[in-house]
């Protein structure tokens, strides 16, 4: 008996049940659609969890809202967004001193958060594409949802997604032809391409298989709508076998909560209609059965910006760094807590009972004022930041680190005077070590 037959037959999976709400397409046609041959054989494979043998410890990049990279940091050719990707192809092997024993972080994947420009133009989607291009180019295999920056106009219609996910660079025709019959990650680890919802690349779903842990990662489009939601589920329960984590634009909050329909730079914002065209974090987890998901681990996002909360809009400030923008305010001249990252985790209704990690990050403020000549310590010159995300399979954990790959700074653990205390070291910072150890704790008998 396989582990889905298991939980069908106990119980604890319902499928009528959990997407009851949602407006389903044909298993067929929204699955099978833009898979052909060895793809489509490794997507109905639905044998039984098993334990992966314990492997190498190894390293996915999360890339934070790059939007400045590609506007105006430091000027409008792109120039600290390439070399944010070029550090991570020098780096993939840079050794972590700050939990023991130390390790080489083996980055073998980049995930996107979305938000890969600024403003959808000829130039800077060419940053932007030159940029992740340096990946592609040295086989470092790389994933990326759309943010509501990368839609041409706002977002109350998936029509106005921009050229570049809709055709373009970032569309799962192209992105499918990078990944071929499969890109070698070195090491006898692989990572291929899976399908999409569509032709755009709004839904794309990507699979690794490292260390001997197999891990689907599932892109999707910013407040996804009910259908798009239907289809990653048939994809995550056609690939039972592997841990299913999500990345998407718009998931929990600067403080760490998730999306609300009604939440400053949540759906209501952008004029987006309720369900099925769009969903909040809230209401795909809740409604959308999301919270049931049997092999959900992880769920990534960014989009938020420094907690601004509160019904006083249009109040002109100036941020930490100096810029001046119209902010959200709990009261005049104040800020909420926030801060550039959230690890909170979430246990899941699923029959496993397994905890997801929600992981928020999200550093577009310090490269919106990277020209800044402030102290580095309050942010200045922290520009271009990677979260790395690493796991060490042989002690059960799971770590999170940032760094500045322009300034070679590390975003120190929170503190409740940020942004007035200091925030960056010069030495690697541990920002969290988990108990982790994906699904191999809840393999069924």
């Amino acid at each position: 008996m396989t582990e889905l037959e298991y939980i069908i037959k106990h119980g604890g999976l319902e499928p009528k049940r959990l997407l009851k709400k949602i407006t389903r397409r044909g298993f067929g046609a929204s699955v099978f659609g833009g898979l052909t041959g060895a793809a489509a054989s490794r997507l109905i494979n639905t044998s039984s969890v098993a334990a992966a043998d314990t492997g190498a410890d190894f390293t996915i990049a999360i890339i934070p809202d790059p939007q400045y990279l590609a506007d105006a940091c430091p000027n409008d050719r792109g120039v600290y967004y390439a070399a944010m990707m070029q550090w991570i192809v020098d780096h993939k092997n840079i050794v972590f001193t700050s939990s023991k024993p130390s390790f080489n972080a083996n980055i073998k994947a980049v995930v996107g958060v979305g938000d890969c420009v600024n403003n959808p133009t000829d130039g800077e989607y060419s940053n932007a594409e030159s940029a992740w291009t340096i990946l592609d180019t040295n086989g470092v295999a790389f994933t990326t949802p759309p943010g509501n920056h990368d839609y041409a106009r706002d977002p109350s219609s998936r029509n106005h997604l921009a050229a570049q996910f809709a055709t373009g660079y970032f569309s799962a025709s192209n992105r499918s032809s990078v990944y071929g019959s499969g890109i070698s990650l070195g090491d006898g680890d692989m990572a291929y391409w899976v399908g999409s919802y569509d032709r755009t690349g709004a839904n794309t779903a990507v699979k690794f298989e490292i260390s001997g842990i197999k891990l689907l990662i599932l892109a999707m489009d910013f407040f996804a709508g009910n259908a798009a939601w239907s289809w990653a589920y048939d994809i995550m329960l056609a690939n039972s076998d592997c841990e299913c984590n999500i990345t998407t634009h718009a998931w929990l909050t600067a403080n760490g909560t998730q999306y609300q329909r009604g939440d400053v730079f949540g759906p209501k914002d952008y004029k987006m209609a309720d369900p099925p065209y769009s969903n909040s974090a809230e209401e795909a987890w809740s409604d959308r059965g999301v919270n049931v998901w049997p092999s959900l681990c992880g769920i990534f996002g960014g989009h938020d910006v420094f907690g601004y909360r509160g019904s006083r809009r249009g109040v002109e400030m100036t941020t930490p760094l100096g810029a001046t923008r119209a902010l959200w305010l709990d009261q005049p001249g104040t800020w909420s807590p926030a801060w550039y990252w959230q690890q909170v985790p979430i246990k899941s209704d699923s029959a496993r009972g397994q905890m997801v990690q929600q992981l928020f990050t999200n550093t577009q403020e310090l490269d919106d004022g990277c020209d800044l000549a402030l102290s580095k310590a309050d942010g200045a010159g922290q520009i271009a930041s990677v979260f790395l995300l690493s796991r060490r399979p042989a002690l059960g954990l799971l770590e999170g680190r940032m760094i500045s790959t322009q300034s070679g700074d590390w975003l120190k653990s929170r503190s409740p005077a940020y942004p007035g205390g200091t925030s960056w070291s010069a030495s690697e910072t541990l920002l969290f070590s988990i108990p982790f150890t994906g699904l191999q704790a809840h393999v069924l008998s």
